[in-house]
């Protein structure tokens, strides 16, 4: 239960805000099989993972040192770009709560909190994770429940599947999970078996959430919206506001992003405590090299989304369409390639398919990377 609530904590963020923007155009059930097929990949790409340890040092020891610094640059540039999104979408909730409104004592505030709480440790960690998981459903439920009266069921009609693989990089960011792999082995002393539960159970949950949501979001907001929320770099929650005139949404709307970031960025955070360690040979269990590794994960997003508020959207799609796709599709493949083949390791194999299927994977990331460089510069 820790380990998939710990999952779908971190699966579950700021992603989840931008994808009904980018499938409403193609329509309900184009966004049904393709927000499925990214689930099927990333979980098996998360298996692939429990096949090793800790990314800086597979990388190491199967791809050489460039391998180990490929890996770890890439690594830094998607979590801290994940990191910069938290803070630039979670900062101004925050202090708006605080009364402090869009302001630089709000970024620190925020900052603040919640490196403090990672300092402390998985432990407290996970045990505040399980009061945001619950407040985050339950505001979820709310929303939803909210907002399904307003549901136009003539809206699920339309489809147009040559539109739907453009969501495929922001469906990538939005189940990244596989941060928190190395320290939950490390967490539940490597029992592959609840390893392998919590993947799937902490990976399910997500989809079903996000599958509902995006019947919400299409049944109820007209396209035109949608587009419109696209364009001024606004989440859905601030699409269906404009639509449904209820006192409440505004509020439940607002808390249930505030919740679903923060439980995201909890998990990005403390992996990358422990990603700074393992990469500096450092003992992250010690209080003050913990701080210290906080201050490092903490202060250059609270730079970023203090000197340009604005900057979430921009971050989220870097992070999905290429950081995703490399460090949790591409990486894993030639790790577990080198591991099995090339090094002839043996070991128990996580994912089944073999070579076929590794092929598979590493041809669907590079697709992914290119769907997401046609967007940013066409």
């Amino acid at each position: 239960m820790s380990g998939t609530l710990l999952i779908a904590g971190t699966t579950i963020g700021a992603g989840m805000l931008g994808i009904p923007l980018v499938t409403a155009k193609a329509g309900f059930l184009p966004a049904l099989g393709i927000t499925t097929a990214v689930w099927l990949f990333m979980m098996a790409t998360g298996f692939l993972y429990l096949e090793g340890a800790n990314v800086l040092s597979m990388s190491r020891r199967f791809l050489g040192r460039s391998g180990k610094w490929l890996a770890g640059a890439v690594y830094l540039f998607l979590y801290y770009c994940l990191m910069v999104a938290y803070f630039a979408a979670g900062a101004p909730i925050l202090g708006f709560v605080l009364g402090l409104g869009d302001s630089l004592w709000g970024y620190l505030a925020y900052g603040a909190l919640f490196g403090t709480i990672v300092v402390f440790g998985i432990k407290t960690v996970d045990r505040i994770n399980y009061i945001l998981m619950i407040a985050m459903f339950l505001s979820y439920a709310a929303l939803v429940g909210i907002g399904l009266p307003e549901v136009h069921s003539e809206r699920f009609i339309s489809q147009d599947w040559s539109k739907v693989v453009f969501a495929a990089p922001i469906l990538f960011s939005a189940f990244g999970f596989h941060n928190v792999i190395p320290s939950l082995t490390t967490y539940f002393d490597r029992n592959v078996r609840v390893l392998r539960k919590s993947i799937f159970f902490g990976t399910l949950i997500p989809l079903a959430v996000y599958l509902i949501w995006q019947w919400l979001i299409i049944g109820v907001v007209p396209e035109s919206a949608i587009e419109q929320a696209l364009h001024e770099g606004k989440p859905a929650t601030a699409a269906l506001q404009s639509l449904v005139h209820s006192p409440w949404i505004g509020t439940t709307g607002r808390f249930f992003a505030f919740f679903a970031i923060i439980t995201s960025m909890l998990g990005v955070a403390f992996s990358l405590v422990d990603f700074l360690a393992d990469g500096m040979e450092l003992k992250a269990k010690q209080s003050s090299t913990r701080a210290f590794l906080c201050l490092l994960v903490f202060l250059p997003p609270f730079l970023f989304s203090a000197i340009d508020p604005k900057i979430f959207v921009t971050a989220i799609g870097f992070a999905g369409g290429f950081g995703e796709a490399f460090l949790n599709g591409l990486l894993p493949v030639a790790l577990v390639w080198v591991g099995r083949y090339s090094r002839e390791l043996g070991g128990r194999t996580q994912l089944l398919g073999e070579k076929p299927m590794l092929a598979l994977l590493f041809a669907l990331s590079v697709t992914v990377m290119i769907l997401e460089a046609l967007f940013v510069f066409t």
